[in-house]
């Protein structure tokens, strides 16, 4: 329920606004109070306002004129709300999950019949608290998605099941809580920040962060859009996620699960203590490339996959009356989509 109480004095309306709901349940009531609250200024309204109720009764009550924050006295500041809710922003763990990896490209249009710029990944918080993403790690596991060529071999990673051995790695800039993410809201990450018309239906100039290799000097920086910071690199002039099908980490470190370098057969990976994983979703080849799971089992019991290559497809989150599906299980959380949608 919410109550507020307003007055109007010589220093104009005084509002008091008290709520034990969710915070955005909260802020709808705030606005109605002060859309009445300009209303009953414009009348001259000088009678008692009374509260109003959540299922939309009132009781009266006499208003009195008053600096306080609350109608009960409380800290306008503070961690907690009547409730005992938190109000900062949260850890990721359990609460920060991967949406959608659109990666396999869009079909071919214009003259252009290979176009991959307008690769994006999308995070959701699927928690009802606000969510600290900055310093998070985002990055693809290094492995092949499939027999690709003849001869294609797994190389056995993914049995290991208390780490995970990432190609690229990236990090959103900032502090934890200098990129908050709100309950619901999505992060969106693209390879290249701008509206990729007439080459893609997909439009990413609103996009949060973008993948820009400054050290190849062929990627182009978009400047309406921010830059993630390059960790370690296996790059080429740009961030390009295999469109067979990459399998996608992100990952928050502690004193207690840090990144290590890692050589394999000639490569420069980073490993990743399975502890520090947030959420990961193995995407291989096709439905005959399980052998290919590049993430160990504790991570993602699963794998999913699109129809082919240059089709338009992402593979996103399935939700369920609005719920978020998340059985750490791609085979059954995601489903494939031929409208990659970067604000679903």
């Amino acid at each position: 329920m919410c109550r507020y109480k307003m007055s109007l004095t010589r220093r104009g309306i005084i509002m008091q606004l008290s709520c034990k709901m969710q915070p955005s349940h909260a802020r709808k009531y705030l606005s109605l109070a002060l859309t009445f609250a300009v209303s009953c200024a414009l009348a001259a309204c000088t009678d008692d306002l009374g509260t109003a109720s959540e299922d939309g009764g009132s009781e009266t009550d006499d208003a009195t004129e008053t600096d306080d924050a609350t109608e009960t006295g409380g800290s306008e500041t503070g961690e907690t709300g009547e409730t005992g809710e938190h109000t900062e922003p949260r850890a990721p763990a359990g609460r920060l999950v991967i949406d959608e990896v659109y990666f396999t490209g869009s079909p071919p249009m214009t003259d252009a019949d290979h176009y991959f710029s307008d690769q994006f990944i999308a995070l959701r918080n699927i928690s009802d608290e606000p969510v600290a993403a900055g310093g998070l790690l985002i990055g693809d596991v290094f492995g092949l998605a499939g027999e690709i060529n003849p001869g294609n071999e797994p190389h056995g990673l993914a049995d290991d099941s208390e780490n995970v051995y990432m190609q690229t790695v990236w990090q959103i800039p900032g502090a934890p809580e200098d990129v908050v993410i709100e309950p619901g809201e999505r992060l969106v990450i693209a390879q290249d920040g701008v509206n990729h018309s007439p080459f893609s239906t997909v439009d990413l100039s609103g996009a949060d962060f973008e993948t820009f290799v400054a050290a190849s000097g062929k990627d182009e920086d978009y400047p309406t859009v921010a830059n993630l910071e390059l960790v370690h690199d296996n790059t080429g002039f740009d961030w390009l996620i295999t469109v067979f099908g990459p399998s996608v980490v992100i990952a928050s470190l502690t004193d207690d699960a840090q990144a290590l370098e890692f050589e394999f057969e000639g490569w420069q990976l980073l490993q990743l203590p399975v502890g520090s994983v947030v959420d990961g979703v193995d995407i291989v080849k096709d439905a005959d490339s399980a052998a290919f799971k590049r993430l160990p089992t504790v991570v993602d019991r699963g794998f999913t996959f699109a129809s082919g290559t240059y089709t338009g497809e992402a593979v996103v989150r399935r939700r369920v009356e609005g719920v978020s599906i998340d059985s750490d299980d791609s085979s059954s959380d995601f489903e494939l989509t031929d409208a990659p949608n970067p604000w679903r």
